[in-house]
């Protein structure tokens, strides 16, 4: 059997094991005693703090629980706005977008060069996805998107923090992780899946 079909096969095989798993994950979160997140009426997603570099990852996560909360049913203003009796704040504790490198792995007679500069890839998986067009003996490699976050709700009246929780997510885009991982926080949150 040929090698690089083998290896499709062995990489189809574990993304539908990954996803049959991450499908039996039940979102957690830490309550404050005996709170009930069905009282919440209207809510509000404030600050997500950014990772690193990466500014734009914490409005990105903040939009995306927006959207998630809204699917659900629920009302979401602005801090500030005087009926809110919850607030969402977190931070998103890793952020690594997808990577692509062209390797060149020359001949039998030549060395093996990499073109680009390299990147520490530990956390992330790497995957061979096959030859470059039109560039003998190149190889195009791809790193998975790592995107994490930890968030807190607080009762904007007494200032308790009444639930928290964190998640991390590894996926082929830094979109789709992000998405998971804003699905995942508020469905532990609410208790409820996305209409």
């Amino acid at each position: 059997m040929n090698y690089c079909f083998f290896k499709k096969i062995i990489l189809l095989f574990s993304w539908i094991v990954i996803l049959f798993f991450s499908s039996c994950i039940t979102p957690r979160g830490i309550f404050y005693k005996n709170f009930d997140s069905q009282k919440i009426n209207v809510i509000s997603v404030g600050e997500i703090k950014p990772f690193a570099q990466y500014n734009v990852s914490g409005e990105m996560l903040r939009d995306l629980m927006i959207q998630n909360l809204l699917a659900r049913g629920y009302t979401v203003k602005e801090e500030n706005s005087a009926d809110v009796d919850y607030v969402l704040l977190g931070s998103v504790t890793k952020f690594f977008p997808e990577k692509k490198f062209l390797v060149y792995t020359g001949t039998d007679k030549q060395q093996v060069m990499v073109g680009g500069p390299l990147t520490e890839i530990s956390g992330n998986n790497v995957y061979n996805i096959g030859s470059a067009f039109g560039i003998p003996n190149g190889e195009v490699v791809v790193t998975n998107a790592t995107v994490a976050a930890s968030v807190r709700l607080v009762e904007k009246r007494t200032g308790n923090i009444v639930w928290s929780s964190s998640f991390v997510y590894e996926s082929l885009t830094s979109e789709t992780a992000a998405g998971i991982v804003a699905n995942y926080l508020i469905t532990a949150l609410t208790g409820k899946k996305a209409r």
